[in-house]
This record gives C-alpha cells, structure tokens and sequence, in this order.
C-alpha cells in the first residue's frame, strides 16, 4: 500500500471524500473521525494487511494519520 491508497482507505473508513483528508490529520479534526471511525479505520487497515497490523502494539492509541503511517512504514507494511 502506497500513501495515496491509504488515504483513500481513511477516506472510506470516515465515509467522506478524499479531499477531506491530508497525511496531517488528527483524532477529531472531522467530525467522521471519532471513536467508531477510528475502529472502523484500524479494522480496515487490518483487512488491507491480513491481519498485520492488529499484531502491533500502540497503533490504536496514535491520534492522527501521520503517526500510523510513519508506523505502519517501520513494520515495512506500506511503501
């Protein structure tokens, strides 16, 4: 997975267009992004990866896009 998909994979995990959406955002800078989002976010990131990334401890405590991504990009999941 390169950035942009992930973006478009955070995009329909909020359920809004990808142009609401930047590497930078955080935990609650939208409305979409709040605790089921958040879920829905990591539960699809996991189905992108088979699994991996429900293995890695921390990830659903970072608030904002960037920090799952430099993280996922340190377990070698994303390009």
């Amino acid at each position: 997975m390169n950035q942009k998909q992930f973006l478009v994979l955070a995009s329909k995990s909020f359920g809004v267009k990808t142009s609401k959406i930047s590497i930078n955002l955080k935990l609650n800078e939208i409305e979409e992004w709040d605790s089921i989002g958040h879920l829905t976010l990591l539960s699809n990131l996991d189905k992108a990866t088979k699994g991996k990334t429900s293995k890695i401890k921390g990830l659903g405590t970072q608030k904002s896009l960037k920090k799952i991504w430099d993280t996922l990009k340190r377990k070698g999941l994303v390009k």
